[in-house]
């Protein structure tokens, strides 16, 4: 039977070499016909006439007056070469040429060829170079070419010029393709008569590559795999002559780019994009088959389950792009394919039959497979699913025949084509954190945090001292939870990292301080009904919160600025109330509070300018629970402050406790006694802490300065109230510095600048200032200390002397130390003060005096 095939095979092909017509020249041109660059033995003598030469005009000249921009001879016209050296980038109109006698007529038209081909798949009407097709498909060749008009060259008498190659992937190139068992259609020397060109009839069905044809054995003779399409021109030595630059085949001039075509194979594959899946989690299976072919997919062996919660298999995606489920109310066309050893049972009594209301139909499915055989399919995982091995399987087979179409079409016979592939679905975990060390005061900020890899929602709740025994929500905690009602829970969503974040704000929370204990779960379970629920703790202390403040000094000068620093715990929205209070003096303030609990409240140059001298009394107030002030001061009558108003005695009222300005006040300490006193009231949750100031004038004091030298190097110094940094201006002037004449020098003598102040101890800060008398006259001098801020000065006085030399003659040579001098002999000078007439100067001689003699004595 093979032979007979074969012997049929061969005729079949002598049969088209007979019927094509003899290799003739298709050379003829005509006057204006046109040729191709690279065409060789045209016989261009109708073309050119007497002419012995063609010229060739660029765009924009005129052939009838311009000198030609290329003049070419044509020697032997009955064998003309169109060179691609001499016509390359010359394309148009050549025409004859005398040297410029005869103008204006043309001789032929000069093209620049191109070729371009498309394997078209005559089932799908559509192109599908480099896609997959089904075997048993009928493939087509598109080509795209300029070269048609060879067909009207003169006495053309039907010769062939395109060749299209078609190679298996081994390498052997078809001569023909078969279009049944008995026809084949040649691939070479084909006539090429329209700029889009099919190879044979385009949309046919049965004509054309048979890419399914057998043989009379039953076997394809071709064979699944890729085949490599290309198409050349064969038109008069055109493709040998017209090379690219680096001098192979000129693909899109004489030879196409190489284009692809797969036959797919019969049968079908599934892989899944997991192997294990943590519940919660979607995945894919990807199924290869037959181009644009329907396939069965299901979840295999499922029936026995319920569908109902946490006992359902993965679910597919809705309305996913050619995978087609059954309505959920039905008719359920697809869920009756009847799979390969079920004994007749079909896909939908294989798969759960719940939940309502869909039915079951999103465990099964029909898909298409895109034009390369392939299409992906999205399952999803949740709380419900239940955690196991299950089977992905596709299937396709005559159990078709029973469903509508266009999935009825029975592909192979009695034969089924199917594949599996498992996925493990996992209890996914659960984690939470709390920022910090867990130890937290009422109103502060809690971030909680974690993992979730099993939902999309985390669910809260808490437990702790006199809570809900099944736990309470965060928002608040004395509010039971209800099991697997959501809505009873805190919830926080899950990222696509798996990850949750709670920001869990504490303030005004109806608990007090102690231990407690939040739950994170990946379902809204109680704490009475955790056993299949996926959940962590963490334990949480949460603590009273407190103020605490200090004065940067306990005696502030008026006119200068302090502090009052300190600490609030749990960060309280409103920040803390300061109050200070004195003699016929109030002021009340708020003060932020940093992430870290600390305040500073800066008490500024211009209140304490305006403050009396005398002590001061502070409360600082923290909101504490409820996170806002319970106690404050409303204005009436034109003060500010007038009354101090509080929750007590009738609750949600804003009540007058007592008057603070204006006729009828309280005045410093007593004030600050009554306002502890509300805020000691158990109607106010706030807590408080006070201090106290003395306010005094600014003063300065000035350190004794003794008698110095010039040249001497010492500080001049004092005591201060004024504030720690606070700066000084100190000057030391000559005090007969004063204004010269203009024939004066007028020389200064003394020092500027300033200083700060530093702390001291005994309630007094301390400064100084350097001198170095270096540059001093011998003077009285005045030092002038005052505040840069402040408006306080202090002055005091001090001499400055100088020492003169003296000679003093001793022998033989000695040296002695005389005040700071060196003392020789033969001559020694010694610096000896002198000065107007004083004690201080008459001393100072009679030593020097004593020195001297006991020296001479000696030698």
């Amino acid at each position: 039977m093979t032979k007979r095939f074969s012997l049929a095979l061969i005729a079949v092909v002598a049969l088209a070499m007979l019927i094509l017509p003899a290799s003739a020249a298709v050379n003829q041109i005509t006057q204006g016909g046109d040729v191709f660059i690279g065409e060789e033995g045209l016989d261009v003598s109708a073309a050119v006439g007497a002419f012995n030469q063609v010229a060739w005009f660029a765009s924009g000249t005129n052939p009838s007056t311009d000198t030609p921009n290329a003049v070419i001879a044509v020697g032997n016209p009955a064998s003309f070469y169109v060179a691609p050296a001499d016509f390359v980038g010359k394309t148009g109109n050549w025409y004859r040429w005398d040297g410029g006698a005869t103008r204006n007529q043309v001789a032929f038209n000069v093209v620049d060829p191109n070729i371009a081909i498309k394997i078209w798949d005559q089932n799908a009407n559509k192109d599908v170079t480099g896609k997959s097709v089904p075997a048993g498909n009928f493939e087509n060749f598109r080509v795209e070419t300029n070269i048609y008009s060879v067909t009207n060259r003169l006495n053309y008498a039907g010769e062939g010029f395109v060749n299209i190659r078609v190679k298996t992937a081994d390498g052997a190139t078809y001569t023909s393709l078969w279009q049944s068992t008995t026809v084949s259609v040649p691939l070479t020397n084909r006539v090429v008569d329209a700029s889009l060109w099919y190879w044979v009839p385009a949309g046919n069905v049965n004509q054309g590559w048979n890419t399914g044809v057998i043989d009379t054995n039953g076997a394809r003779i071709y064979k699944a795999g890729v085949y490599t399409v290309y198409a050349e021109i064969s038109l008069n030595k055109m493709k040998d002559n017209y090379k690219a630059p680096d001098g192979s085949d000129y693909t899109g001039k004489t030879v196409t780019t190489t284009n692809t075509v797969s036959i797919a194979s019969d049968t079908v594959k599934v892989e899944a994009s997991k192997d294990v899946v943590v519940r919660g989690n979607p995945f894919s299976v990807t199924v290869t088959g037959r181009p644009n072919t329907y396939y069965a997919i299901w979840v295999k062996g499922t029936g026995q389950m319920t569908g109902l919660a946490t006992d359902q298999p993965p679910l597919m995606l809705a309305d996913q792009k050619d995978v087609t489920n059954d309505p959920m109310g039905g008719p359920y066309d697809i869920g009756t394919y009847a799979y390969e050893g079920g004994a007749g049972r079909t896909i939908k009594q294989d798969v759960p039959s719940g939940p309502a209301p869909t039915n079951g139909v999103y465990y099964y499915a029909a898909v298409k497979t895109s034009n390369s055989g392939t299409i992906t399919v999205g399952f999803t995982s949740g709380a419900d699913t239940k955690d196991k091995k299950y089977t992905i399987r596709v299937e396709r087979g005559p159990g078709a025949i029973n469903m509508p179409a266009p999935w009825n079409v029975n592909l192979y016979g009695d034969q089924y084509k199917s594949d599996e592939v498992d996925v493990k679905v996992e209890k996914g975990t659960v984690t939470v954190v709390a920022a910090g060390d867990q130890s937290y005061f009422l109103g502060q900020e809690i971030k909680l945090s974690g993992t979730n890899s099993e939902t999309d929602t985390v669910y809260l709740f808490i437990t702790g001292p006199n809570l809900p025994g099944n736990g309470g929500r965060l928002t608040d905690p004395r509010m039971a939870v209800t099991n697997n009602i959501g809505n009873t829970f805190t919830t926080a969503d899950v990222m696509d990292d798996n990850t949750w974040e709670y920001k869990w704000q504490t303030a005004n929370l109806n608990i007090d301080s102690g231990t407690y204990t939040v739950y994170a779960l990946a379902t809204p379970n109680d704490r009475n009904n955790l056993g299949d629920a996926q959940y962590a703790t963490v334990s949480l202390i949460i603590r009273k919160p407190f103020v605490s403040a200090t004065a940067s000094q306990s005696t502030v000068a008026a006119g200068d600025k302090f502090y009052l620093r300190g600490v609030a715990e749990g960060q309280p929205s409103p920040g803390v109330a300061v109050w200070i209070m004195g003699k016929n003096y109030v002021l009340y303030t708020t003060e932020s509070v940093n992430s870290d609990g600390t305040f500073e409240k800066e008490i500024s140059e211009g209140v304490t300018s305006n403050m009396a001298s005398g002590q001061y009394f502070v409360v600082v107030q923290h909101p504490m629970y409820n996170d806002q002030l319970d106690v404050y001061p409303r204005a009436d009558a034109g003060y500010p402050y007038r009354y101090v108003v509080g929750p007590y005695p009738i609750m949600g009222a804003e009540n007058i406790i007592f008057t603070l300005q204006g006729p009828g006040s309280l005045q410093g300490s007593d004030a600050a006694e009554a306002l502890v006193i509300a805020l000691d009231n158990p109607s106010v949750d706030d807590t408080y802490t006070k201090l106290q100031f003395l306010i005094e004038e600014p003063s300065i004091r000035i350190s004794p300065i003794t008698e110095k030298m010039v040249g001497d190097k010492f500080e001049i110094s004092g005591t201060t109230n004024l504030a720690v940094d606070d700066e000084l201006l100190v000057e030391v002037v000559s005090s007969s510095f004063a204004p010269t004449s203009k024939t004066q020098s007028g020389e200064f003598s003394g020092a500027t600048g300033t200083v700060k102040v530093v702390k001291g101890t005994g309630g007094f800060n301390t400064w100084s200032f350097p001198v170095d008398s270096t540059t001093f006259k011998p003077d009285e001098y005045i030092v002038k200390v005052q505040g840069v801020t402040v408006d306080v000065t202090e002055t005091t006085l001090f001499n400055v002397v100088e020492g003169v030399v003296t000679t003093v003659t001793t022998a033989p040579p000695v040296t002695t130390a005389v005040t700071t001098a060196a003392t020789t002999a033969p001559p020694v000078t010694t610096a000896v003060p002198t000065t107007t007439p004083g004690f201080g100067a008459l001393v100072a001689l009679i030593g020097l005096g004593a020195v001297a003699f006991l020296i001479v004595r000696k030698h």
